[in-house]
């Protein structure tokens, strides 16, 4: 739900419009009034609302001054603010307009104006949870599978089994892009799979085709940066021939598809 404050210092005008708008309708809910700016910035402070609607005339500070020292603290940069006044001054328009506010309503308030600004108000709420909820979904997800792949560094070239790890990784480096599995792997550096397979589990945690789809993967994300490259030339940069397969195994690594993650 959204969570609405009402900041007016006028005891009916207030009551009126908590009590008449079907906040419902446009899945929003008041969880707090305040009777004039300075209670209406404490009570903001404390409850952190999606929307605001603010008188701008009001005892101590009026609603412009309340919604500055809100922008100042830092605490209303996710707050939407609907202004409503009794006052049709361009003053007042111009500095709410500086201010982000995303409409101006005069007193008496036309309960058709204001559902329509709720609605119009809403959706611009409603998308931006939605990007943050997939942002925090992605983080989550990445965190919790590739952010722990970290690819093999050596810590000395003079050991021999340091030596083969290095060749393995290398190998992979260099051709991660074609379709290889631990028997090309075994062929092209003269060790048996066998002994790659115990190698390079007992040095990164990983079976062979563990690190070769996390690093594929790792690569897939950093093209997928690009909003013009298409999925299956992607897919088939990280050597997969198959773009259905590689969303299937990308998905179970990020946690969405391709395409979800790019649109992020």
């Amino acid at each position: 739900m959204i969570k609405v404050v009402v900041v007016e210092d006028e005891y009916f005008v207030r009551k009126g419009i908590i009590m008449t708008t079907p906040w419902a309708k446009f899945g929003c809910e008041v969880i707090g009034e305040a009777e004039d700016g300075v209670n209406g910035e404490m009570l903001i402070e404390k409850l952190h609302p999606d929307l605001v609607l603010a008188d701008i005339r009001m005892p101590g500070i009026d609603g412009l001054d309340m919604i500055r020292h809100l922008k100042e603290k830092k605490v209303a940069d996710d707050i939407e603010f609907i202004i409503i006044s009794g006052y049709d001054e361009f003053n007042y328009a111009q500095r709410a307009l500086k201010l982000g506010v995303k409409d101006y309503i005069l007193k008496p308030v036309d309960i058709t104006e204001l559902n329509n600004t709720l609605d119009n108000i809403s959706g611009v709420i409603n998308s931006r949870k939605l990007k943050k909820k997939l942002e925090e979904k992605i983080d989550k997800l990445v965190d919790s599978n590739l952010a722990n792949f970290k690819e093999y560094i050596s810590s000395s070239g003079t050991d021999l089994k340091e030596n083969y790890i290095e060749r393995i990784i290398q190998y992979i480096k260099e051709n991660y892009m074609y379709d290889i599995n631990i028997q090309d792997a075994a062929e092209k550096l003269f060790i048996s799979p066998s002994y790659i397979c115990k190698l390079i589990k007992s040095k990164t945690s990983y079976t062979f085709m563990e690190y070769l789809t996390s690093f594929r993967i790792k690569k897939a994300m950093e093209l997928l940066k690009d909003p013009e490259a298409k999925i299956y030339a992607v897919a088939n940069s990280v050597g997969y021939k198959d773009s259905r397969y590689f969303s299937q195994v990308f998905k179970k690594h990020v946690g969405m598809t391709p395409q979800e993650y790019r649109q992020k």
